[in-house]
């Protein structure tokens, strides 16, 4: 939907309510006040639509303990964090970007770590290549690393640009989010043994692909 800039006359009292709401939502007052009006006429806005993916999604990971589903620091932005079975537990975030471009969904997952340990970005290094490669073999998925401790995933989603495949979209990422998280903790699981970790890695992939139709 495109937007321009017009010019409205309002009571400072409403104004000040709208800002103190659009505060606690972590919006902007025109962004609320487009919701507002959008509701008022039976539209749904860009913003609502990645809401309703971001609502199935939580729906999705919920039952997974060790996620721990981080506040929204943007509409278009959702967060979660999970623990790596390494000395001190370090955390990792998932954090998904999806935008609203005419009817079109486009996607994108950072993987990020705050570590200051050269031997954990190291293994992270590692773990990336090899899982990088098991994906590869599939199709390609253009796994970038980027400047410091983060990596960067696009996503296929040409599968669920419709209104009616948000709710398997959401299932969609959340299995990916799980198969990816669960990998790294398999990855880390297994770092004092002489299992081979590619070969290890690629099984649970495999499992990913036969219980999964939507490969995103």
């Amino acid at each position: 939907m495109k937007k321009s800039v017009y010019s409205l006359v309002l009571m400072d009292d409403i104004v000040a309510a709208i800002d103190e709401l659009a505060y606690s939502l972590q919006t902007s007052r025109s962004n609320l006040i487009n919701q507002i009006l959008a509701e008022k006429v039976a539209l749904v806005t860009p913003e609502q639509r990645l809401q309703t993916i971001f609502t199935h999604l939580s729906d999705y990971l919920r039952p997974y303990q060790h996620f721990q589903i981080q506040n929204q620091a943007a509409d278009h932005m959702y967060s979660i964090k999970s623990a790596l079975r390494y000395k001190y537990n370090p955390t990792i975030r998932y954090c998904l970007y999806l935008n609203q471009q005419g009817e079109e969904v486009k996607g994108e997952l950072r993987v990020i770590s705050r570590t200051q340990s050269e031997v954990l970005h190291h293994y992270l290094e590692q773990f990336f290549q090899i899982w990088a490669t098991i994906e590869n073999r599939v199709g390609p998925t253009y796994w970038q690393r980027e400047e410091g401790v983060k990596w960067l995933r696009v996503l296929k989603l040409k599968d669920f640009q419709n209104a009616t495949a948000y709710e398997a979209l959401a299932e969609a990422l959340s299995e990916y989010i799980s198969v990816l998280d669960g990998g790294l903790k398999l990855y880390f699981g297994q770092l004092d043994t002489q299992k081979d970790q590619t070969l290890t890695l690629m099984k649970h992939y495999e499992l990913y692909l036969k219980n999964n139709e939507a490969i995103i």
